[in-house]
């Protein structure tokens, strides 16, 4: 079987760099902004600072298992995506479009390429 990364699709290998680069910043990103908010802001930790935390680790992992498995891992981070929509919908007092776009969208994005990517992979070994 052919490993997706020796496939002559110049198209999926682009994608796939660009979700393997961007889902790791915005991985990074997350939990650089959870680990310093934890440390700076130290208090009793909340249902949502806990719902919070989880939803960071379930995302960098996702992307972790992307660089490894794309179709999976970029399911994952979809649903990754939609959880940390809704929680922010559910947590934001004002603005809920924005912080829905802000704390899901990137992850929705780069969980969109990792699956196109692998679909484009799938698609030209099959050739």
């Amino acid at each position: 079987m052919t490993s997706a990364e020796n496939t002559g699709d110049q198209a999926a290998r682009r994608m796939r760099w660009i979700a393997r680069g961007t889902g790791s910043l915005v991985a990074a990103f997350w939990l650089f902004i959870g680990i310093v908010s934890a440390i700076v802001e130290p208090h009793t930790w909340t249902l949502e600072d806990a719902i919070m935390a989880g939803l960071m680790i379930s995302s960098a992992s996702s992307v972790l298992i992307a660089w490894w498995r794309e179709g999976v891992g970029g399911a994952i981070l979809v649903i990754c995506a939609l959880a940390h929509s809704t929680f922010a919908y559910v947590a934001s007092g004002h603005h809920h479009g924005l912080a829905m776009l802000i704390s899901g969208g990137p992850f929705l994005l780069v969980g969109i390429l990792f699956l196109a990517s692998w679909w484009r992979s799938r698609i030209s070994q099959d050739r």
